[in-house]
Formats: C-alpha cells, structure tokens, sequence
C-alpha cells in the first residue's frame, strides 16, 4: 500500500509552465525565481502592480513581499480550480482538507481484485515453463506486477475522489461564507437606513422647534 500511495502522488505531479507577471491571480500556487537566483513555491496573498504578497509556507500565516523588478521567472500550474465565483481554490487549500478515505479503500480493494485476476495469467503463463521453478517465478512476477498496476489504477481514481470531494467541500463552504457576508451587508445597510432615517426626523424636528421659537420671537 505504501508503495501504491507513492506511485500515486509521485505520478500526480501537475506541469508546470511559465507565467507572465499579468496573468497572475490571488491563491494561485506559483514558483518564483528571483534575479539573484533564490527560488520558492507559495501562494499569491495578494498582487499589486509592482509587487507580490505571498506565503510560502502552508503551516503558516507569514507572508513576503517581492517586488516585481526583482523576479526573474515565474511558472505556476497549467490550469487552476476554480471556486462559483471564479476564484482560484489553492492547492494548498485544498490539500488541507482532502483526506486519504477513498485513496486507501481503492488501492487496498484493487490490489485485492488485481491480485486474484493477475494470479491466474500468471499460473496460466506458468504451465509453458517446462522448469517448475521458472513457472513458479513466473507466475508470482506475473501477479505482482499486474497486483501493483492494477491497485496504483484504483489508487488513482480514489485519490482524484478524494480531491473531489475536498473541492466540492471548499465550494459549498465559500457559497456558505458569500450568504454569510451578504447578509451581513443587508443588516449592516438596513441599520445605516434606520440611524439616517432617524437623523432626518431629529433634524426635522429640530427644525420644527427653530420655526416655532421664531414666530414666538416675532409675536413679542
């Protein structure tokens, strides 16, 4: 199993290519390279037209700043996942909540069904080997390679469930968090409406007491 889960995320390195400084976009996962030749990998915080704000570590909130004279080559992923909104979903992000569930269920079940199917090509393969130790080497070759491609195939397809999952997950948690803030914007409007609804009736009414102290002066 070990060995399956590091074929598996090994094999599941995304390509990269190089981005210009104006396609780059907040929560993107990049690698920069500066002009004096120090290079890292974190995520855009914010960008601004002369400079960058990013994090390059994932356990922590510690951002940097790089001005954009001093990058020398950028690259990021080829596509990125992107949120309702249309905003970029970091890798980071959804490593965070992407669990190994599915990956363990796939590579443990499809080394089992892999097994069984490859072990008997193999005893198959087997009986053409005139030298019984030759079958034998054969026939468990032949079931543990196609044991190993056969459960790295399954690991896969869980692991890409799993990413599915933690994307649907940040996905509904973002929708859950726009709803949140738009009502807190329609309450906090609705609490400017009634404070400048009532400075308009204390003004009135200031302006009442002003006119009725006027004819009072002008009765005298």
């Amino acid at each position: 199993v070990i060995l399956i889960i590091f074929l598996v995320l090994s094999g599941g390195c995304a390509k990269r290519v190089v981005i210009n400084y104006d396609q780059l976009k907040p929560n993107s996962l990049v690698k920069i390279k500066t002009i004096t030749g120090k290079s890292g990998e974190g995520v855009i915080q914010s960008k601004k037209p002369s400079f960058l704000i990013m994090r390059f570590d994932k356990n922590s909130k510690k951002v940097t700043k790089i001005n954009q004279e001093a990058i020398s080559c950028i690259s990021g992923l080829k596509t990125y996942v992107h949120d309702d909104q249309n905003k970029i979903i970091s890798e980071w992000e959804i490593d965070s909540k992407k669990g190994n569930n599915n990956l363990l269920l796939y590579s443990i079940g499809g080394a089992g069904v892999s097994f069984g199917a490859s072990f008997f090509l193999g005893s198959l393969l087997s009986r053409r080997f005139e030298d019984v130790d030759q079958g034998r080497t054969a026939m468990w070759t032949t079931a543990a390679t196609g044991t190993v491609i056969g459960a790295t195939l399954f690991a896969k397809s869980g692991a890409k469930h799993d990413r599915n999952i933690a994307i649907d997950k940040i996905r509904e948690q973002r929708i859950e968090l726009a709803k949140k803030q738009a009502e807190q914007e329609r309450l906090k409007r609705k609490k400017l409406q009634e404070e400048l609804k009532k400075m308009k009736a204390e003004r009135k009414k200031q302006d009442e007491e002003i006119m009725l102290l006027k004819k009072k002066a002008e009765k005298k």
